[in-house]
């Protein structure tokens, strides 16, 4: 089951990359060219939600659940984690800064919807998808596999 979870994982955050993408540059091109804010703006941000959202369960699911690295470093130390080590990373600094992404997502969600005009949705959703795929970014493994098939 952990296998496949973090296959799983590791492949759905491209989903969650590409949908934030795809939500901003929509934003950006639909405020450039004054055109309305729906249909697709609202499509692709409860999209990009609802992907960071199953991101969200997966590694929630692996943190605490699954994943050998985290259940066994945090429930057997007693002593401070080496800051750069994996186990750090896994088991602090990762959750933290995906939680901070997840609540950024949902954040922004909700000042998107209260704007007043196309033009200040557009705005608010290339502002705070923006700054949501930078928090995401920011608490990616880089130094793992791009897409992990094994």
């Amino acid at each position: 089951m952990y296998l496949w979870l973090l296959i799983a994982h590791s492949a759905w955050r491209w989903v969650v990359l590409i949908a934030g993408f795809a939500a901003v540059v929509s934003a950006s091109i639909r405020l450039s060219g004054q055109e309305a804010w729906a249909p697709s703006g609202p499509r692709l941000s409860k999209f990009f939600g609802i992907a960071v959202d199953i991101q969200a369960l997966m590694g929630a699911a692996l943190y605490l659940l699954f994943s050998p690295l985290t259940t066994v470093v945090v429930s057997s130390t007693n002593t401070a984690l080496p800051p750069g080590s994996e186990a750090h990373f896994f088991a602090i600094l990762h959750p933290a800064i995906m939680v901070a992404a997840f609540i950024a997502v949902h954040i922004s969600s909700v000042v998107i919807r209260r704007g007043r005009s196309d033009a200040a949705r557009q705005r608010r959703s290339i502002i705070g998808y923006s700054i949501t795929l930078l928090i995401f970014t920011s608490g990616l493994p880089w130094w793992r596999p791009w897409l992990r098939l094994w």
